[in-house]
C-alpha cells in the first residue's frame, strides 16, 4: 500500500496542517510561516506548486474553521481528545478542501487518512479519522446548509463589531469574508504603462480579473504596478485632497511604510517623499519595490517614536500599527492570533505615534492617521478622544473621494467595512476595512 510520503500532494495536506496548528495553538502569523527565508521548513521544503497547494488550503481552513468545526462535530460521537491537535487539524484541511475547495473526495480523504496512520501520534485514531470522513462526504449539502448560519468571527471579534457597526453590517462583512478576496492594484500615473486585464475601481484602482501569479502578470516586471487594496490607497488621495495645491513638489513622511503602496503612490504623484519603518526585513522590500517601479524616496529605518529628523513635513501620513482586523479577507490567521486583550496596548501605541506626527508637521500641514482596523477602539473613538494642541480635525465633505462616499462618515472620517464595493457578484466585491481622519496643524503654531 502506498504511504503519504509517496502520494503526489500530501506534503502539501501535512504542510496545511502543521501551519494550521502553529497559527491556532501558537499564534504563529502566516505570513511569517511562509516567508521564503525563515518559514515553517515542510513548507519551504515543497516546490512553488505544491506550495500554492498547501497556502490555499491553510487559508481556507483558517477562514471556515469554526464551521469545519461544527460539520465535524456532527459526524463522530464523541470528540478525540484537543490535545491531538495534529488529528484535529487533518481533519479540519480535509474537510476544508472537500466544502470549500472543490478537491474530489477520494484524495482529499484519503491522504488525510494516511497522514493520521503514518503519526506515531494519532495512529490509533486512523478508523476514527476514515469514519468521520467518509460521514463527512455522505451527508456534505446536508451539513453546510445544517452550519450557514455559524459565525466565522470569534465572539468577542462579533460582540465588538455589533457594538461598533449594527449587527446587519456585521452579517454583511461575515457574508463577504466568507469569499476569497480578490487583488487590487495602484499604477504608476500617465500613460504608457502595461497593465494586467483589470476591472476599473473608484479612484485610481484596478481589480485584478486574472488568477495568473502577480510576477507573472503583464507590466509588473517592468514596474507599471503593485497589489494595493482599493481601501488602502485612500490615505494618499485623501492627503492630496487636504493639501493647498496637492502634494507634488511638497515634502511628505510615510510613518509605518512598509511594504511601500503608499510610498509608491506618493512617489508617483511627485511629492518628495521619506519613507519610514522600524523593520529593517520590511524596508527591503520597499526598497524593492521602489527599483522595480523606478520610483523615488528617502528610506529611514527607525522607531517612529524615536526619531528626530531636521526637518518638517508639509505633510505625513501615519499608517499605524492595529489590530490588521480589516485584513481578515487575506489574513485570516488575525482571528486565531489577535485577542482582545492585544487592543488597549495598540490604542496607547496610535494615541503616541499621533502626538509624534503632529510634533514633526509645519504650521499649516496636514496630518492623516489611518490603519486597517474595524475597530471603533482604533479609530473613530481614539480620534474623538485625542485631544493634540494646535491639531485641527479636517472634515471630509462626501466628495472627498468621488466613487467611495459612502464611506465617509457622519463626522466627515473614512470609514471601509468589508462588505463596501459591492460589483453585483460576490467572488469580485468587498473590500479592506480601513479608518483615515485627516488633520491639519495650526498655522499659529
Amino acid at each position: 500500500m502506498p504511504t503519504a510520503n509517496s502520494v503526489k500532494g500530501a506534503q502539501s495536506r501535512l504542510a496545511a496542517a502543521g501551519m494550521t496548528v502553529l497559527v491556532t495553538e501558537k499564534q504563529a502569523s502566516l505570513d511569517d510561516l511562509v516567508d521564503a527565508e525563515r518559514g515553517y521548513r515542510p513548507y519551504l521544503a515543497l516546490n512553488a506548486a505544491d506550495q500554492a497547494l498547501a497556502r490555499a488550503i491553510t487559508l481556507a481552513t483558517l477562514r471556515h474553521r469554526r464551521r469545519l468545526q461544527a460539520m465535524l462535530a456532527k459526524c463522530w460521537d464523541r470528540p478525540p481528545p484537543k490535545r491531538a491537535t495534529h488529528l484535529h487539524a487533518v481533519l479540519e484541511t480535509a474537510l476544508a478542501q472537500i466544502a470549500f475547495m472543490k478537491v474530489p473526495d477520494q484524495a482529499a480523504v484519503n491522504i488525510a487518512v494516511s497522514l493520521v496512520g503514518e503519526n506515531p501520534a494519532t495512529a490509533r485514531f486512523r478508523s476514527f479519522a476514515n469514519a468521520v470522513l467518509r460521514k463527512a462526504v455522505s451527508q456534505i449539502e446536508a451539513l453546510s446548509q445544517e452550519t450557514e448560519n455559524v459565525s466565522l468571527f470569534p465572539a468577542w471579534l462579533s460582540k465588538q463589531l455589533q457594538r461598533d457597526h449594527g449587527k446587519e453590517k456585521v452579517r454583511a462583512m461575515a457574508r463577504q469574508f466568507a469569499f476569497e478576496p480578490t487583488l487590487d492594484i495602484s499604477s504608476k500615473p500617465g500613460p504608457g504603462e502595461t497593465l494586467p486585464e483589470t476591472i476599473n475601481l473608484p479612484g485610481e484602482s484596478r481589480r485584478l480579473v486574472s488568477t495568473v501569479p502577480v510576477p507573472e502578470q503583464p507590466g509588473y516586471a517592468q514596474g507599471g504596478w503593485w497589489v494595493q487594496d482599493i481601501a488602502a490607497a485612500q490615505p494618499v488621495r485623501l492627503l492630496n485632497h487636504c493639501m493647498e495645491g496637492g502634494i507634488a513638489g511638497k515634502a511628505i513622511a510615510d510613518l509605518c511604510a512598509a511594504p511601500g503602496g503608499k510610498t509608491m503612490q506618493l512617489a508617483g504623484l511627485n511629492a518628495r517623499v521619506t519613507a519610514v519603518d522600524i523593520s529593517a526585513r520590511r524596508l527591503v522590500r520597499l526598497e524593492e519595490n521602489l527599483k522595480r517601479t523606478a520610483l523615488a524616496a528617502d528610506v529611514v529605518c527607525a522607531d517612529v517614536l524615536e526619531w528626530n529628523p531636521e526637518q518638517v513635513f508639509d505633510g505625513i501620513i501615519l499608517d499605524a500599527p492595529c489590530s490588521a482586523t480589516g485584513t481578515i479577507r487575506r489574513h485570516p490567521d488575525i482571528l486565531w492570533n489577535f485577542t482582545e486583550e492585544n487592543i488597549s496596548g495598540l490604542v496607547s501605541l496610535q494615541t503616541a505615534m499621533i502626538h509624534k506626527a503632529a510634533s514633526l508637521l509645519r504650521p499649516g500641514g496636514i496630518l492623516v492617521y489611518a490603519n486597517c482596523s474595524l475597530l471603533k477602539a482604533e479609530g473613530e473613538n481614539l480620534v474623538a478622544a485625542t485631544d493634540i494642541a494646535g491639531l485641527e480635525t479636517v472634515r471630509l465633505s462626501a466628495n472627498a473621494l468621488p466613487g467611495l462616499e459612502f464611506c465617509i462618515n457622519g463626522r466627515g472620517d473614512f470609514r471601509s467595512l468589508l462588505h463596501h464595493l459591492d460589483l453585483g457578484n460576490p467572488e469580485c466585491s468587498g473590500m479592506d476595512g480601513f479608518f483615515c481622519a485627516c488633520f491639519r496643524k495650526s498655522p499659529s503654531i
